[in-house]
Order: structure tokens, then sequence, then C-alpha cells
């Protein structure tokens, strides 16, 4: 009897631990992220619910229309309506997030890109 109670009390601690966990959108929303390409370039990157601003500096800025898959590991974004999706698959390695180019045209125009959040004050 004694060890079904502490199997269940394990059980629900897991479950409740996990439930706790951010989501990756969640994540990517919360911080603002320093983003370096492997086709050179770096830029910053601000997520909101359905959109991201890419800035390069104080000169240009770019928005998309984003979205992920069920299992957050999937990443797609488009310029706008007409335009065809670009898209990542995602890794996480502790606070670092790997967007790795799912084609090899995406990866010629963007490359594979790491955010690393940008430090709050």
């Amino acid at each position: 009897m004694k060890k079904i109670v502490v199997l269940l009390f394990t059980v629900f601690t897991i479950l409740t631990l996990s439930a706790c966990g951010t989501s990756v959108h969640e994540d990517l929303q919360e911080n603002e992220w320093n983003v370096v390409a492997t086709n050179g370039e770096a830029y910053t990157a601000d997520f909101h619910a359905d959109t991201v601003t890419f800035q390069l500096g104080d000169m240009f800025s770019t928005g998309y229309t984003y979205s992920l898959n069920e299992d957050e590991t999937e990443f797609s974004m488009r310029e706008n309506a007409e335009s065809e999706p670009v898209a990542f698959t995602i890794s996480q390695e502790n606070d670092e997030y790997r967007f790795i180019a799912n084609t090899e045209e995406t990866k010629e125009r963007y490359g594979d890109l790491t955010l690393t959040p940008i430090e709050q004050e």
C-alpha cells in the first residue's frame, strides 16, 4: 500500500511540474532575442502572439507572421499572405533556441538561426 501511495505521489508531482513549464511560444514572447545566422547575419527578434519583428541595427526592420506546430518543434513564417512559408525545426539547449532550416533554399537565404535571450536590466 505504501508503494502505491509513493508511486501515485511521484506521478502526480511529475505531471504537476511538467504542466508548469513554459511553452516555446510563451518563451519566445517573454524575451527579446539576439539572432545569429549561419549566413553571417546578426540581428534582434521580438515575438508577439503571431508576428515577429527582426531588426538589424537602428536602420532596418521587417515583420513576418509566424506559427508553431502543435508540439512546438516546427516554426514557420511568411512575409505576407501571398508568400510561401519558410520553415525551421526547433531545438532548445539551456536558454538558447536553434532554428534549423528545413530546406536548402531556406538555409541559403536565412541560414540556421541561434536565438539567445537579451539580458533584461
